[in-house]
C-alpha cells in the first residue's frame, strides 16, 4: 500500500536531477534491496552495497570499512544513510578512499526526521555539518540542495504521525482512506512552499542533497 510523504517525492526528485554527476563505475552505499534509484544513474557499471546480504547485493559490507581497494570507483551513491552510522567520519574517509581523483559523491542526508530504524540512529545534520566533515577530509563541494521548507517538513512529520500512531501500513483499509487526505494535505503544503520564498521558510527544511567531489 502506498501513502504519500513528501520526504520520498523530493528525494526521488532530488536523485534524479544530481544523478548526472554520477559516472563510470558507481558504488551504492546502503542500497538496500531492490533498484531505486540504479534507473537514474548512467554509468558502465552500478553497484549494490549493504550490511547484509539480499536481492541485488552485489557486495557486502560497511560504510566505515569498504571492502573495495583504493580509488576503485568514480562515483559514490550514498542516500539517507549518515544517520545511521555511528562513526560518520570514519565513513568519509573510506568513501574518499575508494573514490578515484576527480571522483563524485552524491549523498542524502536527514535534518529533520522521526526516530527510525532504531537503535541505529545517532545523527541529524544541518548544511553547515555537513560540509564540515566531507571538507575536512578533502573533498570539494560541487553543489547542494535542501528538501522542502517548513512547510513540507510540518506536512511531513505529521503525515509520519499519523502512519505510526494508526499503524497505517498494517491496516489497509484505514491507511486507504486516511490516504486521499494525507495526499490533498501533502501535496498542498508542499505548494505552500513553492509560494513563500522568505529566509524564514528556508531555515526549516527534511534534509540535504549533495554532491561533493574527490
Amino acid at each position: 500500500m502506498y501513502i504519500f510523504q513528501p520526504e520520498r517525492i523530493i528525494l526521488r526528485e532530488q536523485i534524479k536531477k544530481y544523478a548526472h554527476y554520477l559516472s563510470g563505475v558507481v558504488l551504492d552505499i546502503g542500497a538496500g534491496t531492490g533498484d531505486r534509484y540504479g534507473t537514474f544513474i548512467q554509468c558502465k557499471k552500478f553497484l549494490r552495497m549493504d550490511v547484509r546480504e539480499g536481492e541485488g547485493i552485489d557486495i557486502v559490507g560497511r560504510a566505515e570499512a569498504i571492502p573495495l581497494d583504493n580509488e576503485s570507483v568514480d562515483g559514490v551513491l550514498c542516500t539517507q544513510v549518515f544517520e545511521h552510522l555511528k562513526f560518520p567520519e570514519e565513513s568519509v574517509r573510506e568513501i574518499y578512499r575508494v573514490l578515484k581523483s576527480g571522483g563524485t559523491l552524491l549523498i542524502t542526508a536527514p535534518q529533520m526526521n522521526e526516530l527510525h530504524e532504531e537503535p541505529n540512529d545517532f545523527f541529524r545534520y544541518t548544511k553547515f555539518g555537513l560540509t564540515a566533515i566531507f571538507e575536512r577530509a578533502g573533498f570539494k563541494t560541487i553543489a547542494h540542495e535542501q528538501r522542502g521548507g517548513f512547510f513540507t517538513t510540518v506536512a511531513q512529520i505529521k503525515i509520519r504521525y499519523l502512519i505510526d500512531r494508526f499503524t497505517l501500513y498494517d491496516r489497509p483499509a484505514v491507511g486507504r482512506v486516511l490516504g486521499k487526505f494525507i495526499l490533498v494535505y501533502g501535496k498542498i503544503m508542499m505548494w505552500l512552499d513553492v509560494l513563500d520564498k522568505s529566509g524564514a521558510n528556508r531555515k526549516h527544511t527534511l534534509g540535504w542533497c549533495f554532491v561533493f567531489q574527490k
